[in-house]
């Protein structure tokens, strides 16, 4: 049965098969379908987009930011789909560090969820608290350990799920160990060593 919600999601997607970090890789992760089914479900808006380099991701998030007052500013809900590294992302052989995303924000991310599907991109809780200080966003959350590919999938997709069939979100669903949504997932969580701040 179709919900409404009040939530919309921006997804970007970085290259996972033929990495130049992993020649051999063959998996080939692909949210589209995962977004189209949250799309179906909460009659939400989707944008997705594949970014293929560094300035491929500096070219999304300067035009989401230009862009926002006229059609940006509903979506609120930030997922990034990539290789990770501490406190960084790791796109076609360039580490982007968490401190170089947020100044490329410039405000664009105000008020908004972050949500890092990636290894260890919240490996220092810390940093992570800094950046999302440094971004304004309402939350952060992601991974603080290598991960594996199909269980933080599914950890993404129990993460949007809540978020969308909330109203007003709140956090501590997500940073407090004891609430409802943690204590559901908590043995997934606790492997992929989920961080929410």
């Amino acid at each position: 049965m179709k919900q409404h919600t009040t939530h919309n999601i921006i997804c970007l997607e970085a290259e996972w098969e033929y990495s130049e970090r992993n020649p051999n890789n063959r998996f080939s992760l692909n949210t589209l379908p995962m977004l189209n089914w949250l799309k179906e479900t909460y009659d939400c808006e989707v944008i997705y987009r594949k970014i293929r380099t560094k300035s491929d991701l500096k070219y999304y998030l300067d035009y989401f930011r230009t862009h926002e007052e006229e059609e940006f500013e509903k979506f609120d809900i930030i997922y990034f789909a990539c290789h990770g590294e501490k406190k960084s992302l790791w796109i076609e052989g360039q580490t982007i560090p968490l401190t170089t995303i947020s100044k490329w924000a410039k405000g664009f991310f105000e008020d908004k969820i972050l949500h890092f599907g990636s290894c260890r991109t919240m490996s220092n809780k810390i940093d992570s608290k800094h950046f999302k200080k440094d971004c304004q966003a309402l939350m952060v959350s992601g991974y603080q350990v290598s991960v594996d590919a199909m269980d933080s999938s599914i950890a993404d997709i129990a993460i949007m799920n809540d978020l969308l069939s909330q109203e007003d979100i709140d956090i501590e669903r997500y940073t407090d160990k004891e609430s409802e949504f943690n204590l559901r997932y908590e043995s997934l969580l606790d492997a992929l060593h989920f961080h929410a701040c």
